[in-house]
């Protein structure tokens, strides 16, 4: 199946009715949380922390929060063997990433946090109480703690643990953001939209080591921040400092160490039934899926039942996105807001699935990762599946076009779209059950991110792989440069032969991949959410 535009509009249409305005309840944290508590009849202390975790779609949260962001700044050296991917470094990199996802929410829970979001080297979670304006500065207080208690968790982890040692940049922003969810019961999307948790992952986007508070943040906490950058990074002295003062959460006083201790215990003693003769959770075995993906169900695929194959990696990002939630968070527009969210996230996941057979691996914020493959039951054929990704990208701006159309307020949107090819596993990982995190972790994800951060909000990049397998008119379109903008469905039509292509005999100068050419290593950083 291919994308078409009566199609698509039907689907908007009807994703449009599915989250209307004018049925989405706006209400503040503390009101929701008193609500659900209510209907949870007050049973546990940990509804306050998890409450934000089942949003329904017809819900907005309106919260002050402050937003952590944590980036594992040597995973790059953890995904290869001397400068390739292997079965082998793919499965120590899952492994580092069960360790640290595992390790994190322990630490979360005794912090009596929220987990937004896993992805990759990426971990994301919010401090939302104590509640109230006059309550920042112990939200900052608490958030810190977390910090330097996480930095130390995974020094420790690191020195018992040689495969597991990284460096760890943390960035922290506090401010209003409104909290949404999307997803199943079984693919939890939460979400928290606003500038707080983008400044954050922009302060984590470092290779240097420390934690990295913004001017809100650290005015919160009596200091002020640096004129130049905007920023304040705390001194070794003041994160162990942290280490040995006492924070209350869920009304409980406790020391960091002794949430840090507690915390630690439980991820030594999950690494000990791992080694016992039945737990073998993060054992990882991998295999070919024939394609096409749209039909993989993560729960299926446990670290024990791991896909590995060659594919296309796709990130999709709403360009101006922050700016345009922070403008209908000052102005009231709130509900007009998510409801367009909702609606751009849903037809962008239906294009991947239903148009092209790929499969979603999470919205991250107003992004969307997907897969795609083509190719049989043995072996992925690499140039159909660059064509398919390439059209698959078409049909998400042109989907995305659509949107803007029928949405009100979303004329200054953009869409920035990158591809990367190559081997990639896929599993769950971290805690069982819901808890756990859909994993799709490799150099071609990591590439298609960074090349969709390159982009302005017509544009679409490949990597570099992802050039060399494509077809020799998507090659010429893209050119040396590797990117094209307003790719679209028409300009695909004329890529891949319906009409004379523009593109040839440019003139342009295309220096084409030899096979043996060593492949640069690209950055794996923080998100960048416009």
């Amino acid at each position: 199946m291919a994308w078409n535009e009566d199609r698509a509009r039907q689907r908007i249409a009807k994703f449009r009715e599915s989250v209307p305005e004018g049925d989405i309840k706006v209400e503040d944290f503390l009101t929701y949380l008193t609500e659900a508590r209510m209907q949870k009849g007050f049973a546990v202390d940990t509804a306050m922390r998890a409450a934000l975790l089942d949003i329904p779609r017809n819900r907005a949260v309106t919260t002050n929060g402050v937003h952590v962001y944590a980036n594992l700044i040597d995973f790059n050296d953890v995904l290869t063997d001397a400068g390739r991917e292997t079965p082998a470094s793919h499965q120590r990199a899952l492994e580092f990433l069960h360790a640290h996802y595992r390790a994190c929410d322990e630490l979360i829970d005794e912090f009596d946090m929220q987990r937004v979001d896993f992805h990759g080297s990426r971990l994301h979670a919010v401090v939302l109480t104590p509640d109230g304006a006059d309550a920042e500065g112990e939200r900052v207080r608490v958030a810190v703690a977390f910090a330097a208690a996480f930095r130390e968790m995974v020094a420790r982890l690191g020195d018992n643990h040689p495969n597991f040692k990284t460096g760890v940049c943390i960035g922290i922003d506090s401010g209003p953001a409104v909290a949404i969810d999307s997803g199943r019961s079984d693919e939890r999307e939460p979400l928290f939209i606003g500038s707080p948790a983008n400044h954050a992952a922009k302060l984590a986007d470092d290779d240097a080591e420390g934690v990295n508070l913004s001017d809100r943040a650290a005015a919160a906490l009596g200091q002020n921040a640096d004129p130049f950058n905007g920023r304040v990074v705390l001194t070794e002295d003041a994160e162990r400092g942290y280490l040995g003062q006492e924070v209350v959460t869920a009304n409980v006083q406790r020391s960091v160490n002794e949430r840090l201790e507690k915390a630690y215990a439980a991820v030594t003693a999950n690494f000990e039934m791992r080694k016992s003769e039945d737990g073998g959770e993060a054992v990882f075995h991998f295999h070919h899926k024939e394609p096409p993906l749209k039909d993989v169900d993560y729960a299926d695929h446990p670290p024990s039942n791991a896909i590995r194959m060659d594919l296309a990696s796709i990130f999709a990002d709403v360009d101006n996105f922050t700016a345009y939630i922070d403008g209908a968070i000052a102005s009231g527009r709130i509900a007009e807001a998510v409801a367009n969210l909702h609606v751009i996230r849903a037809e962008m996941g239906a294009v991947l699935r239903d148009d092209f057979g790929g499969r979603k691996v999470r919205y991250i914020g107003d992004c969307i990762h997907g897969l795609l493959a083509e190719g049989d039951k043995a072996q992925t054929d690499a140039m159909a599946t660059m064509k398919s990704s390439v059209s698959a990208a078409a049909g998400l701006r042109s989907s995305f076009e659509l949107c803007r159309e029928m949405l009100p307020g979303t004329e200054n949107l953009g869409l920035a779209i990158g591809i990367e090819f190559g081997s990639t596993p896929i599993c769950r990982l971290g805690l069982r059950g819901e808890a756990s995190v859909r994993a799709a972790a490799s150099k071609a994800t990591c590439v298609s991110e960074a090349e969709q951060r390159r982009c302005e909000g017509h544009q679409t990049a490949l990597g570099e792989r992802a050039l060399r397998e494509s077809p020799v008119t998507v090659r010429e379109a893209f050119s040396a440069a590797r990117i094209l903008d307003n790719l679209d469905v028409e300009t695909a039509e004329v890529l891949f032969g319906t009409m004379p292509s523009p593109y040839l005999n440019t003139g342009a100068e295309f220096d084409p991949m030899r096979a043996h050419e060593p492949e640069a290593a690209t950055p794996m950083r923080a998100h960048d959410r416009r």
